[in-house]
């Protein structure tokens, strides 16, 4: 459960950062097809890489893959919301 907490937290706040780093425009609102989608992607393959060794850790990953994407939209909507202006 450490983990799970570890990786959720992590995973919010190197979203935030990529947020207040990139701070997108409504313009940029078609691209979020093709960033869920890298991001699926990424937590796929560590999904995959980590089943061949520690199997324990692969599910936290596939698990991930699609909170993942969801977190992303929800911060995305958060952002064009209240602090895109």
């Amino acid at each position: 459960m450490k983990y799970v907490r570890g990786i959720f937290i992590l995973e919010i706040i190197l979203i935030g950062i990529w947020f207040y780093a990139t701070k997108p425009e409504s313009s940029t609102a078609f691209g979020i097809l093709e960033i869920v989608l890298v991001l699926f992607g990424i937590n796929l393959i560590l999904g995959l890489l980590l089943y061949f060794k520690k199997k324990r850790f692969s599910l936290l990953f596939f698990a991930n893959s699609i909170i993942c994407p969801f977190i992303f939209y929800a911060s995305w909507i958060m952002w064009f919301t209240f602090w895109a202006e």
